[in-house]
């Protein structure tokens, strides 16, 4: 009796997934699993033939661009209440509005009214990009010329990572996009395995990863048209092109940089900043994967995650890497704890160290 009930239960729910308008309100309020069922229906009603696989939802489309967003957000409870600012131009929630990466996943299918892209969503790139992972270990090979994933930050953000084809680049920025620094996502796995070149271009969210998280829905608006545009100019095929390094320091390689994050610091003067170190009760994830490194590591008055250089008695900022504490509450900064240390670029600190 008990296993009807559920099944029925299950069955009321996909229904009324199914029915649902496909807006951004509608899809922040989903579930991970909800989700990837009502994109499914969305995508067969659009007359997609979609492969739903464990951690992915894949649909080969006509145009030579594969468009990727991940399913899942960091936020434990589904949002219920959605405030508007008084323009209406932003929207958050107490429950955290997930725009990270929802706002992706909204704008993949508007875009889709445009173009007629291959598109990729995964599931759990929270936590350590694992959709993306299965999807490169399938057998699925899309015959594309370029990857575009639209999970971001900010409004105007072209993110390479390891993939250095200048030619690629410019063309991406030639639609008013610059290009910014990252750490790490999905298209980090997903574009090496395919060989072609791959961006991540923000999707109009701030604040990711807290309850202060906020949608700009101008941006994301502005940005579903300017890729609208993108991936219906006809181009050549990018090939994927890795940046080669040759510094290493301690432990850690060049190759391990995308661990850490110099969007902040690349382009500007070195600075300085009050550090404190971690306690010995935190808990330090670096890529989505806990380790227990925490030694090297300091945080900044905002929880930001630092690695200390002992040889250069200075630090790096870490995008990537997330600090917390054993019950998974935010640590408390202690200035007086703290010591004021210069921060300084990826780059400039590998010079310096040497090869």
């Amino acid at each position: 009796m008990k296993k009807i009930m559920n099944d029925t239960v299950r069955r009321e729910t996909a229904a009324h997934v199914n029915t649902l308008e496909f807006t951004l309100e509608n899809i922040v309020r989903m579930t991970q699993s909800e989700l990837k069922q009502a994109v499914k229906h969305e995508l067969e009603a659009r007359a997609y033939r979609p492969i739903s696989k464990k951690g992915f939802l894949y649909a080969e489309g006509e145009l030579p661009v594969l468009l990727v967003a991940h399913l899942d957000t960091v936020h434990k409870t589904p949002v219920r209440d959605i405030l508007y600012s008084k323009d209406g131009r932003l929207i958050m929630s107490p429950e955290g509005i997930g725009g990270d990466d929802r706002c992706g996943v909204h704008m993949i299918m508007e875009i889709l009214h445009q173009a007629r892209c291959h598109v990729l969503f995964t599931e759990d790139e929270e936590t350590g990009c694992q959709g993306a992972r299965a999807f490169a270990n399938s057998k699925i090979r899309p015959s594309i010329n370029y990857i575009v994933e639209l999970d971001r930050r900010g409004g105007n953000d072209a993110v390479f990572y390891q993939c250095v084809n200048p030619e690629f680049t410019d063309f991406i920025c030639s639609f008013g996009f610059v290009e910014a620094r990252g750490s790490f996502s999905d298209i980090s796995v997903i574009a090496p395995r395919l060989g072609v070149a791959a961006v991540n271009i923000s999707a109009g969210y701030y604040n990711e990863h807290s309850r202060h998280e906020y949608i700009n829905l101008l941006e994301v608006e502005c940005n579903i048209t300017r890729v609208s545009e993108m991936v219906q100019s006809q181009t050549e095929q990018y090939d994927y092109i890795e940046r080669s390094y040759s510094h290493s320091f301690g432990q850690m390689s060049f190759e391990d940089a995308s661990l850490w994050d110099f969007s902040d610091f690349s382009q500007g003067k070195n600075r300085c900043k009050w550090l404190m170190p971690l306690p010995d009760t935190a808990r330090l994830a670096l890529g989505g994967y806990e380790t227990s490194e925490i030694d090297a590591h300091l945080i900044d008055s905002s929880g930001e995650v630092y690695r200390y250089l002992p040889e250069l008695d200075a630090a790096i900022h870490s995008e990537n890497a997330q600090a917390h504490s054993r019950t998974g509450e935010p640590l408390v900064y202690d200035r007086k704890q703290a010591r004021r240390l210069q921060v300084l670029p990826l780059e400039t600190a590998f010079e310096l160290l040497g090869p």
